[in-house]
C-alpha cells in the first residue's frame, strides 16, 4: 500500500522535510517505508527491515537519521564498504538544507574521532565504528540512532562479528538500531534478537522475472511462462545482442576476474560504437594507469566493459558513470558489483560456480538474490530479468528461483573472532570482570544460536589464550587490558598480528632490510584478505631472500605457500616504496591498480600498528624504522622525499621531480618562485602556485 508523503507530518516530522522530499520526486512512500513507520521507526522503536533491492530502504535509514537529528540526537550510519559510504555521504548531504551537518568516516582506527561530535549524521565504515566504540569519544552519549546497511552481512566470517557487536554496544548505549537487509533467511529470528519490529517485504519498484538457461535445448526458460532461444547456444553473445538489438543494459555475472575481462573483448567485438564514448574514455586517461586504459578505452568505443576490484577507483567511477547514463550497455563483472553500488540493468545473468578453497563451488540462494536484485531499472524498465547461467539441470535452476535466502548464523564464535572482540571488551572498559564479559556476549546472537553453557566455555578458552599471550591480565576478579593488550585493540588488530611481529624482531639484529618487515606483516591474519596470486613459482627466489636475511623465514602457524605468498607481497611493496612507477609495477607482478591500492592501504596500517606494537614492548629501533616504512608506503617514495610529501599536492612524481630539481625540503620549496616549477614533470602554472602556496602555509605553521 501506498502512503502519501504528507503522512510523515502525523508521524512528528515537520512539513519542511516532506517539501524537500517532494522536491526529490518522492510524493508516496514505498510499501516497505510505510510499514516502517507503522512499525515504530519515528518513536525510536528497533526495526529490522528486509526488502528488495531498490524498494527505497535507504530511505528509511535517513528517516531515522532525521528523527535523531530533530530530537537533538546524532545519527549514525554504517555500511561495509568504503565506497558505499561514500555514496550514502553524497545522498545524505541533501538534508543540509534542514541545518543537518553530516561527517564521514573511514580509517584511522586508532584515533577516537573525537572531532566528528560536530555532526549531526556520520556515515562510517563498519570496522570504523567499531573502532568509535571501543574508543568511546565524549559524543557517543547523544547517539540516538545507529542504521546497520546490509544487516545480512553478519553471517560474514570477515565483518560478521563487527556487526554483531555494534548492535549489541549500540543497544547498550540505548540507541535505536535499524537494520536494512535484502536477504535474510531467519529474519524472525535475527529480529528477536534485536529485540525489533519486523518489516518484511516482496514489493519492488519494477516486477523481476526469474530464469534459467538449459544449455541442452538452446533456451532460457522463464518463470512467467516464456521460452527465448539461444540460436548458437553461446548465452553471453546472446545477451549481448538482444540488449542492442531491444535497446536495453546487461550486467553478466562470471566467477573470476579474467573470464569477465576475456568475455567483455569478446562482446566489443559484436557492437558497434558508441557515438558518446569519447568523453569516458577522455575520464578514463586522466586518473587511470596506461595498462587500464588501453585495456578498457577500445571496449568502452563498443559499449562494453568489465568490472572488478582489480581496478583502480577511477576507471570503476568511470564504467559506474557511463552504465548509468546509458552510455554502457553491457558489463561483465564478478560479484563483487553486487554489493550494494547503485547499478540496476534490465538483464542481469548469474554463473552459479566460484572458485573457493581449491573447488569450483556453487553459490548460495543468498548470493543469487542479491545479484538478481540488480535487474529492473526503475522508471525505464517495464520488468527485470534475472538468468541463471549455468545451472546442472532444472531442478537446480527452480531451487534457486523458488528458495529462501540460507539461515545467517554468527561467525563470533570462530576463535579469531572471539580473540579480537574479546579483548577489545576488556581493554575498552566494558568488561572489567568475567561475570561482566559473560553479561556482554550473553546478548549476542552467537551465545544466543550456540546456548549459554557452550558460548561461555568459548569465551573462557579464549581469555586464557590472551592471558598467556600477555595481552590480558587478572587480579582476583578484575579483567585488564595490559600496556600490549590495550595497542593492540586501540590498533584494531588481531592479538596474533602482534605476537608474530613481536617473536619476528625480538631476536634480529637491530637493522633489517624494509623487506624483513613487510615480508614480516604479509604473515600476519590481517593481511589474509589481500588478493594476491602466482607466487608459488618464486621458492627459489624467496630461499634465497632468507640467506641473504631479506625476509624471515616461515613463522608458527604460517605454512608455506603463506609464506611464499607474503614474499611476494612484499617484493610489490618493496618495488612501491622504490618509486617504481605503478604501471611498471602492475605489469611486473600481474595484479591490478586496484589490488596495489589495497596492499598499500593493508601495508600502511600494518606497518604503522607494527611501530606500536614495538613501543609497547620496547622494541625502541624497530618502532622507529617501521614508522618510518609506514609514511614510505603511504607516499611510495624513498627515505629522501618525505618532508616533501608533507605538502599538500605533492605525491611521489612531484617529489621526486622537486628533488632533481635540487629543491629537497619544504624550506627551500616554499622560497622558490612558483613560475621555475611549472616545466616540472606534473606540474603546471596552478599547480606549482598552489603547492607552493602550501608549503609556505607549513612553515608558518611550524613553531
Amino acid at each position: 500500500m501506498f502512503v502519501d508523503v504528507e503522512s510523515l507530518t502525523q508521524e512528528g516530522l515537520p512539513e519542511s522535510v516532506v517539501n524537500l522530499l517532494k522536491e526529490r520526486g518522492i510524493r508516496k512512500l514505498t510499501p516497505p517505508q510505510s510499514s516502517a513507520i507503522k512499525a515504530g521507526l519515528l518513536k525510536g522503536r528497533n526495526i529490522l527491515v528486509t526488502a528488495p533491492t531498490a524498494s527505497g530502504k535507504t530511505l528509511i535509514g535517513e528517516l531515522a537519521l532525521l528523527r535523531a537529528f530533530l530530537d537533538g540526537h546524532i545519527g549514525i550510519y554504517v555500511t561495509p564498504l568504503k565506497t558505499l559510504a561514500s555514496e550514502k555521504y553524497e545522498e545524505f548531504k541533501f538534508w543540509g538544507r534542514l541545518g543537518l551537518k553530516v561527517g564521514i568516516t573511514t580509517g584511522d582506527y586508532d584515533e577516537p574521532g573525537e572531532w566528528l561530535g560536530k555532526y549531526d549524521a556520520i556515515v562510517a565504515t563498519y570496522e570504523r565504528l567499531d573502532s568509535i566504540l571501543r574508543l568511546k569519544p565524549s559524543w557517543l552519549a547523544r547517539v540516538g540512532v545507529v542504521v546497520v546497511d546490509e544487516m545480512h552481512m553478519i553471517g560474514d566470517r570477515d565483518r560478521g562479528p563487527i556487526v554483531e557487536l555494534i548492535v549489541v554496544k549500540a543497544s547498550r548505549i540505548g540507541a535505536q538500531v535499524v537494520g536494512l537487509s535484502a536477504t535474510i533467511g531467519n529474519p524472525e529470528e535475527i529480529a528477536e534478537w534485536l529485540d525489533a519490529e519486523l518489516v518484511i517485504s516482496d514489493w519492488r519498484p519494477v516486477k523481476l522475472i526469474e530464469g534459467f538457461y538449459n544449455k541442452r535445448r538452446r533456451e532460457i526458460i522463464f518463470e512467467d511462462g516464456r521460452v527465448e532461444k539461444v540460436k548458437d547456444g553461446n548465452l553471453i553473445k546472446h545477451t549481448a545482442l538482444q540488449a542492442l538489438k531491444e535497446s536495453y543494459q546487461a550486467i553478466i555475472f562470471l566467477q573470476a576476474r579474467n573470464r569477465a575481462e576475456s568475455a567483455a573483448r569478446i562482446l566489443s567485438k559484436l557492437l558497434p560504437n558508441e557515438p558518446g564514448a569519447s568523453q569516458l574514455i577522455s575520464e578514463l586517461k586522466e586518473g587511470s594507469p596506461r595498462t587500464e586504459v588501453e585495456s578498457l578505452a577500445p571496449l568502452i568505443m563498443h559499449g562494453v566493459a568489465y568490472h572488478h576490484a582489480g581496478l583502480s577507483m577511477n576507471a570503476r567511477r568511470v564504467i559506474e558513470k557511463g552504465f548509468r547514463e546509458g552510455l554502457i550497455k553491457v558489463v561483465t563483472a564478478t560479484p563483487t558489483l553486487a554489493a550494494g553500488i547503485n547499478m540496476p540493468a534490465r538483464r542481469v545473468v548469474i554463473y552459479t560456480r566460484r572458485y573457493s578453497e581449491g573447488y569450483m563451488r556453487p553459490i548460495s540462494i543468498s548470493e543469487y538474490k542479491q545479484m538478481a536484485g540488480r535487474a529492473g531499472r526503475p522508471q525505464y524498465d517495464p520488468y527485470g530479468e534475472a538468468v541463471l547461467a549455468d545451472v546442472k539441470n532444472e531442478s537446480e535452476g527452480w531451487r534457486y528461483i523458488n528458495g529462501t535466502p540460507e539461515v545467517v548464523h554468527s561467525s563470533l564464535i570462530n576463535e579469531r573472532a572471539m580473540r579480537i572482540h574479546v579483548l577489545a571488551l576488556i581493554a575498552s572498559g566494558d568488561a572489567g570482570s568475567l561475570r561482566s564479559l559473560h553479561d556482554i556476549m550473553s546478548r549476542t546472537l552467537a551465545y544466543r544460536q550456540l546456548g549459554e553453557e557452550a558460548g561461555e566455555s568459548s569465551v573462557e578458552y579464549i581469555l586464557d589464550r590472551l592471558i598467556e599471550m600477555g595481552m590480558v591480565s587478572v587480579n582476583g576478579t578484575e579483567l585488564r587490558a595490559t600496556r600490549l593488550g590495550g595497542y593492540v585493540s586501540r590498533l584494531y588488530i588481531d592479538p596474533i598480528t602482534a605476537i608474530i611481529i613481536i617473536d619476528g624482531l625480538k631476536q634480529t639484529l637491530p637493522v633489517v632490510h624494509p623487506m624483513y618487515y613487510l615480508a614480516l606483516i604479509a604473515m600476519t591474519p590481517d593481511f589474509s584478505r589481500v588478493r594476491v596470486v602466482g607466487y608459488r613459482t618464486l621458492e627459489e627466489e624467496a630461499n634465497a631472500a632468507v640467506e641473504y636475511g631479506h625476509i624471515p623465514e616461515p613463522v608458527t602457524g604460517v605454512d608455506y605457500f603463506e609464506w611464499l605468498r607474503a614474499y611476494k607481497v612484499a617484493r610489490i611493496l618493496n618495488a612501491w616504496i622504490e618509486e617504481e612507477p605503478e604501471e611498471r609495477i602492475i605489469e611486473a607482478y600481474n595484479i591490478g591498480s586496484g589490488d596495489l591500492r589495497t596492499l598499500v592501504e593493508t601495508a600502511e596500517w600494518l606497518t604503522y600498528a607494527a611501530s606500536r606494537v614495538c613501543e609497547a614492548v620496547n622494541l625502541t629501533y624497530h618502532a622507529k624504522a617501521l614508522r618510518t616504512l609506514s609514511l614510505r608506503v603511504r607516499y611510495g617514495v624513498k627515505e629522501d622525499l618525505l618532508d616533501l610529501t608533507k605538502v599538500k599536492g605533492i605525491g611521489r612524481v612531484r617529489a621526486r621531480a622537486l628533488y632533481n630539481a635540487g629543491i629537497r625540503s619544504i624550506e627551500e620549496l616554499a622560497a622558490v618562485d612558483p613560475a621555475k616549477l611549472e616545466g616540472l614533470p606534473g606540474f603546471g602554472p596552478k599547480v606549482a602556485r598552489d603547492v607552493v602556496a602550501e608549503a609556505r602555509k607549513l612553515i608558518k605553521q611550524k613553531p
